[in-house]
């Protein structure tokens, strides 16, 4: 016979999934409304639990914001860690696998990108978020920057392009994000893809790239 859960178990697992529902309703209420506008009533309205409840798991919307961010960035995290585990990829496969899943997010998750526009948009929440996220910003950008000097290296490319090479692709995953967030439309992640592709196409001709993703498989 299955042994049920402990009743502190229960409690545990109840109270992960009550903050987990708060965070979601403050993602959702700071994309639509940005920082200013964002109230502990107003998520707490948002989640359908009572402030009180709010209060108990985040102390504060100080408290909230900062959880919000490291929710956000967690989630990021998660899936871009997970390729850099793969192994057998070539460096122009690994490069474009992390680019493909950077378009990818931006595309599916909006809310996710607006929040973060939102922070960056207001001056509270700018601080916030180079205080939390910029390190984990700089981390992605290390990954990305190595592999590009990998490919430098291994096609006799010149060198002295690698630090442009470096800003221009972080400008266009940057834009991406912002163009997808200002003027969403049902094509983002091909056209993101379509510009990245061609990007590494006629900057490291030397590196065949991979068959395209079709949309039977997104």
């Amino acid at each position: 016979m299955q042994e049920l859960p402990k009743a502190d178990d229960r409690r545990r697992l109840r109270g992960k999934e009550s903050r987990q529902t708060i965070l979601q309703a403050a993602i959702s209420c700071i994309a639509s409304r940005g920082l200013s506008n964002t109230t502990l009533d107003r998520v707490a309205d948002g989640a359908g639990v009572s402030r009180a409840l709010v209060v108990f798991h985040f102390k504060s919307k100080s408290g909230l914001l900062k959880d919000v961010l490291e929710f956000l960035g967690a989630g990021y995290s998660e899936g871009w860690d997970e390729i850099k585990k793969l192994d057998g990829a070539s460096t122009m496969e690994k490069l474009l696998q992390l680019l493909d899943y950077d378009v990818r997010f931006s595309t599916e998750n909006p809310e996710f990108i607006s929040a973060w526009h939102a922070f960056w948009g207001e001056a509270k929440g700018n601080l916030l978020y180079h205080e939390l996220s910029v390190p984990r910003d700089e981390r992605y950008a290390r990954d990305t920057n190595q592999l590009i000097a990998t490919l430098i290296e291994e096609g006799g490319y010149d060198e002295n392009e690698l630090l442009p090479l470096q800003t221009g692709l972080t400008a266009m995953q940057f834009g991406l994000w912002v163009e997808s967030h200002l003027n969403p439309g049902p094509d983002d992640y091909s056209k993101g893809m379509d510009a990245v592709r061609l990007f590494l196409s006629k900057t490291f001709p030397k590196h065949p790239l991979p068959p395209a993703v079709t949309a039977s498989t997104i």
